[in-house]
């Protein structure tokens, strides 16, 4: 077989008790769950794990095929990581505790440049689409021209209760494929890095409304992506929802949140920098082996 997997990597993850049954948080409060992941290449049976978490981004899409951007990826020999739960050899994944397919998390990369692929062309005309919505002719050039270089779109996906710690092996693995590829003349020498976040505003944020400051607010799915916007050259918003399943809701405090997304643009050079922030504003005492 031509796939090379990574060794796994087993990743110990505090998972907060979020739970709103209360039989379960008397006796589970204060306690750390140890979790055991591991991260390795993607692989064929991971497809419908891998699309799942491209669907919550891309949601109801018309433009973007989840399907074919996840044939892409697992055609990437040797770029991107998975994490999937690591379960004992002693247990039998046939009890219907655990799905031995579910994929947890993603990180990985498609490089833009590639038009030959439909999955590409989707992405390039799905970006286009929503810069041009903003009505800016300077941001729309903008977009275009950058799509004429060398860019590749990061994908860092995860379920929501997966913690931030994770994305920097994850992204640390990434760099260094990337830089392996690149030795072997493939084409992951990237001038740039666009993503898309995930993030909820506060209902009075998102209409533009002015009110009390102490209730508006603005929440990424994935907070460690709150630093990659600050180095960001260009941000987009636009509200997905009416495509969510997931409208956001009243949350803890009573605030109601309404489901956005951001296309955040970013130089390659300031990846590594971002992966050493998020390790600073994420710490753990957990070791990745």
């Amino acid at each position: 077989m031509s796939n090379k997997f990574k060794q796994p990597r087993i990743v110990p993850l505090e998972t907060p008790d979020n739970s709103s049954d209360s039989s379960d948080s008397e006796n589970e409060e204060g306690k750390e769950i140890q979790v055991e992941f591991e991260a390795r290449s993607p692989e064929g049976d991971d497809f419908y794990g891998i699309k799942r978490l491209l669907q919550q981004l891309f949601l109801r899409s018309s433009v973007v095929d989840v399907s074919k951007i996840t044939d892409t990826i697992l055609a990437q020999r040797g770029i991107g990581s998975v994490i999937k739960q690591s379960i004992p050899d002693d247990i039998d994944d046939g009890d219907g505790s655990e799905d031995p397919n579910e994929v947890y998390a993603i990180s990985t990369v498609i490089n833009l440049a590639d038009k030959s692929k439909e999955s590409v062309q989707g992405l390039r005309k799905f970006l286009l689409e929503q810069t041009a919505k903003g009505n800016d002719r300077q941001v729309l050039q903008y977009v275009t021209d950058l799509l004429k270089g060398s860019v590749g779109f990061l994908i860092n996906e995860r379920f929501i209760n997966i913690p931030s710690q994770i994305t920097v092996p994850l992204l640390e693995t990434l760099v260094t494929e990337m830089r392996k590829a690149r030795d072997r003349n493939l084409p992951y020498d990237f001038q740039h890095y666009i993503m898309i976040s995930k993030l909820y505003k506060t209902k009075s944020l998102a209409n533009g409304v002015s009110s009390d400051p102490d209730l508006q607010a603005l929440v990424f799915s994935n907070p460690e992506e709150e630093l990659i916007v600050g180095e960001s050259e260009l941000c987009i918003d636009y509200d997905v929802s009416n495509e969510s399943s997931n409208d956001g809701g009243n949350w803890s405090d009573g605030v109601e949140m309404i489901p956005w997304r951001r296309i955040v643009v970013f130089r390659a050079e300031k990846l590594e920098g971002l992966i050493a922030s998020v390790r600073a504003a994420f710490p753990t005492s957990a070791t990745v082996q």
